[in-house]
């Protein structure tokens, strides 16, 4: 939080109301910046009952301690942010700040809905000043809370709903600050959301790891038979080394290339094809005769966003490749079976260091050596070493970080949103009022968005990145990436070719 922008006209926050119910955040939700807080987007090709959608969210958040997503964030005693919830919900304090606006025209006939992103037959850049940026208004009130310093000066809750209404179309949203969940536990709500709106209850998930910090409490269940060293600690940058990343982290902030905000469409044919060239290229090696070891879609997607930022550097420099790890499932005692959802933020970083030679080498190579790095830092063993270090990071009062690499390093960060599943996982069937668009034209179920999207409140200049949205109904991959003109230039000559 920033003391300064009270005196610049900000608001002090609100005392604590009596009555509510407490729930602690979790070390790991309190990470990083305040005010990283996201809008997710859903829009339907049908026209949905938003009463009900509310309704049915609503009802979610009073089925046992998915409550806690109905409160209001608020600074605790310690360093950890809290959730004041009101027992119970009111019309004057309510789970969810709710906003409905309604268009009588076409979603074609709007001038900002009528710049949502279609599909096309080859892959394509977006400039989201032209597109997403330009639809902000469809995703947000004007006034919903966009620093945390907002959260805190009001008695809003922590989930704001903004459905728009069209004649053939909707628009569902979502806004949510990052100390709430990642993206997995956004998965979760919607999922359970979509239970409820069909009348089952009875199926929704527990919401898990409630009273018990489970990423913070795991070094703990260590024997010292098991306790593992962090592979990457002999390079993790500390001291004189991460002042020196720090300042040609920001060095690169104010005299680089302007990083530029885009969505990439990519067909499922090419990502296919790519997919196919990384796998025979590694396979053509004579280091994997016989046995080809397998990469993944989003390795290859690695080793374009490598070549690009590689590509626009006016002198050689390593790229350390920050890829985002889900822990569910992952992380010793975290459990990712059915019935239990882990709704808090369970994201670690898995770090490559790739060299300049290693970064002008093939793609397979490339691809190959980031499975192999996601391959040995995702073992049970490794994780909890990790969170040994982050949890030492935070009881010593500095931000649960590690980073590992060469201190003249080139970030690149990646995360798979894809796991989420985002253009199947909203099930509003029982929402639909009236058929948008008709079957001959569509390829996504009754009541399932036609396209997804995100984006942040506050943008800043940030890092070369790609986020990898997922895929629609048809196969096809979007993605939402930040890189100068330079690089996004080399990742559609490299795509064209597939």
């Amino acid at each position: 939080m920033n003391p300064l922008r009270w005196f610049r006209g900000g608001r002090p926050p609100l005392p604590a109301v009596d009555g509510d119910k407490i729930y602690s955040t979790h070390f790991m939700d309190n990470r990083g910046s305040d005010d990283i807080i996201w809008t997710t987007t859903w829009q339907f090709n049908d026209i949905l009952d938003a009463d009900k959608l509310h309704t049915s969210l609503c009802r979610l958040l009073e089925i046992g301690d998915w409550r806690k997503l109905g409160g209001r964030l608020r600074r605790g005693s310690g360093r950890k942010l809290e959730l004041h919830v009101p027992q119970p919900f009111t019309p004057e304090r309510p789970a969810v700040n709710y906003s409905h606006h309604v268009f009588d025209v076409n979603m074609s006939e709007h001038p900002l809905a009528s710049k949502i992103p279609q599909p096309s037959k080859v892959p394509c850049v977006h400039s989201t000043a032209d597109t997403l940026e330009t639809t902000r208004p469809l995703m947000y009130r004007k006034d919903v809370q966009a620093t945390m310093e907002d959260y805190f000066a009001s008695d809003d809750p922590a989930l704001s709903l903004y459905i728009v209404s069209f004649e053939d179309g909707t628009m569902v949203s979502l806004t949510w600050s990052h100390h709430l969940f990642d993206a997995m536990g956004v998965r979760a709500v919607v999922h359970a959301w979509s239970l409820v709106l069909a009348g089952r209850e009875a199926e929704v998930p527990a919401l898990n790891g409630i009273d018990a910090d489970v990423l913070f409490e795991g070094p703990e269940k260590e024997s010292p038979e098991q306790r593992q060293e962090w592979l990457l600690e002999p390079t993790r940058l500390s001291g004189f080394r991460l002042l020196l990343f720090v300042f040609n982290y920001f060095w690169d902030q104010i005299w680089g290339s302007k990083l530029e905000l885009r969505l990439l469409f990519l067909p499922k044919e090419t990502l296919g094809n790519l997919h196919s060239h990384v796998i025979r290229d590694i396979a053509s090696s004579p280091k994997n005769e016989g046995d080809t070891p397998w990469v993944s879609e989003s390795d290859a997607l690695l080793s374009v966003y490598t070549k690009a930022a590689i590509a626009s550097q006016p002198k050689p420099r390593p790229i350390i490749l920050m890829n985002y790890m889900d822990l569910r499932g992952r992380f010793p005692g975290v459990s990712k079976i059915e019935g239990l959802s882990y709704v808090q933020n369970m994201l670690a970083e898995c770090l490559t260091t790739i060299s300049p030679t290693l970064a002008h080498s093939s793609m397979g190579t490339i691809a190959l050596a980031c499975r192999k790095s996601l391959q040995e830092q995702s073992t049970p063993g490794q994780l909890t070493a990790l969170m040994r270090l982050m949890r030492k990071s935070w009881d010593s009062g500095r931000d649960p970080f590690t980073l590992s690499g060469p201190p003249n390093g080139e970030l690149l960060v990646s995360t798979n949103w894809g796991r989420g599943n985002f253009f199947h996982v909203a099930e509003f069937g029982p929402a639909v009022v009236r058929q948008g668009e008709s079957d001959s034209t569509r390829s996504n179920p009754l009541g399932s968005p036609r396209f997804y999207y995100a984006l942040p409140l506050n943008m800043a200049r940030g890092a070369n990145a790609g986020i990898n949205l997922g895929k629609d109904h048809d196969g096809n991959v979007w993605i939402m990436g930040m890189f100068n003109a330079k690089s996004w230039e080399s990742i559609m000559t490299q795509l064209q070719q597939y």
